[in-house]
């Protein structure tokens, strides 16, 4: 990724990810709505080279959500911009959506034109995705109320980790490649060294329904039967059932198991999770 910093203000136009409204996600950057309609020859103009012109005609108009970063001085600008790339991680990570920060401007995605200062940041060609995850009204309440305390958990290297997982696990081809880890990303959390079935599914089930003894047994089944697929793929056995199902529903239970934490403010407390 490249990340540059020059004035005082700088926009990453996001995409997979759209939003109806202005969400403040801590001082100095919100998240807004975006739309991009380039034409051609502006994008030519601003292109550095003619792969920077494939990758803006291939993304720009795929845009729909916007970091808006603002900062006293050029330096302070760059270094801003740069840590905000894990709020668009986190924001990918806790919607369970491909949202990828392809682009940087000095002007929003509808100001876009030939006399922008404008950037390519990545070139793994993440994002292209008919998909959008469009953040509805009760997402927005939520990160609104909990996005800072999101934030907070990255300085811990498990919630870290987890989150890149689940942001980043769609771009890998293969579900047996996804699998592998996402399962990282929820082994990672728990520090689990033996009997890896039986403790993650008894830790998330006891984490996740702590007063519901049904849902607990559920969570429990769930869990255990998910890690079955989990070591058929890594270890290259038969997966029994829809393969790309169980990537589906291991990618939803860290989703889960991530706004757990941030719910709760902390990571699993293994020790007050055994038996």
């Amino acid at each position: 990724m490249r990340i540059s910093g020059c004035g005082q203000e700088t926009f990453l136009y996001l995409n997979g990810l759209g939003v109806r409204r202005a969400l403040q996600l801590g001082d100095n950057i919100e998240l807004l709505p975006a739309h991009c309609s380039p034409e051609p020859l502006d994008i030519i103009k601003v292109s550095k080279s003619e792969v920077d012109i494939g990758v803006a005609s291939l993304f720009l108009r795929q845009v729909y959500s916007q970091l808006h970063i603002t900062a006293g001085d050029s330096k302070a600008l760059a270094i801003r911009a740069w840590n905000s790339l894990w709020d668009a991680l986190l924001l990918g990570a806790i919607h369970n959506c491909d949202a990828v920060c392809n682009f940087q401007c000095d002007k929003p995605a509808e100001e876009f034109s030939a006399e922008c200062r404008f950037e390519v940041t990545n070139y793994n060609l993440h994002g292209l995705t008919q998909t959008v995850h469009e953040i509805d009204e009760e997402e927005e309440s939520w990160i609104e109320a909990d996005f800072q305390t999101a934030k907070t958990l990255l300085d811990k290297s498990e919630f870290q980790g987890a989150v890149h997982c689940l942001a980043t696990y769609r771009w890998h081809t293969h579900p047996r490649a996804s699998l592998a880890l996402l399962w990282s990303g929820i082994e990672g959390l728990f520090h689990i060294e033996s009997e890896l079935a039986f403790r993650l599914g008894l830790y998330t089930a006891r984490f996740l329904a702590p007063s519901d003894e049904e849902a607990m047994k559920k969570t429990f089944s769930n869990v255990k039967k998910l890690y079955k697929q989990r070591s058929a793929a890594v270890h290259g056995s038969r997966i029994k059932g829809d393969m790309g199902q169980a990537v589906n529903a291991t990618g939803q239970l860290l989703k889960t198991l991530l706004r757990r934490c941030i719910v709760t403010g902390d990571l699993p407390r293994v020790d007050e999770l055994a038996p």
